[in-house]
């Protein structure tokens, strides 16, 4: 774990590495998450992603899945029964419509696959990605700090795969990940 200060230095780090990212920087429609229990929080992300003119998603909690519904700039949110706040209402965006998606990491290892909480949510909401062949949207991205890269996780077959994953050392890309998409400007 991070002390306080670390983990703002660790924080602001990530949001730089994120926003580098060519993906990060062509996207539209973007998907965050409110952070809980130690996650990084998002919420510079969110405040620039709005000022840049980019629509921001968030989760909520479906029956087989997560629905992702538009944040507005004045929305009241409610928690839900895991005390993640959701938006009452909102645009919805089907998540093939979206360009790139935050996720939380628990732990992720160097082939991209992502420990979350254990629910299966994303898994389940992004499972068309499996299906493909070649990556194109969303990229799935996870936001982590750099502790909790580990040597490897043994992936299930319903887990669904990052894209790439955002940490406070850098940025690190898993296969399929063309040059083009990269980053923007170097580390």
């Amino acid at each position: 774990m991070l002390e306080r200060s670390e983990r703002r230095t660790a924080q602001r780090a990530i949001v730089r590495n994120l926003q580098r990212m060519r993906a990060y920087q062509r996207a539209r429609a973007i998907a965050v998450y409110f952070c809980i229990d130690g996650e990084v929080d998002l919420s510079p992300v969110i405040e620039r992603a709005r000022s840049s003119g980019k629509a921001i998603f968030v989760p909520v909690l479906a029956q087989n899945g997560l629905r992702f519904i538009e944040l507005g700039a004045r929305d009241v949110c409610r928690r839900n029964r895991f005390g993640i706040p959701e938006p009452g209402g909102g645009r919805r965006i089907d998540p093939r419509e979206l360009d790139v998606v935050l996720a939380p990491l628990v732990a992720f290892d160097a082939r991209g696959h992502r420990l979350g909480m254990g629910k299966g949510y994303y898994d389940r909401s992004f499972g068309f990605l499996r299906l493909r062949t070649r990556w194109r949207k969303p990229k799935l991205i996870g936001i982590g700090f750099d502790f909790q890269k580990i040597d490897r996780l043994v992936p299930q077959h319903w887990d669904v795969p990052l894209w790439g994953a955002v940490t406070n050392t850098g940025v690190h890309y898993f296969e399929d990940t063309t040059t083009d998409e990269l980053l923007a400007t170097e580390i």
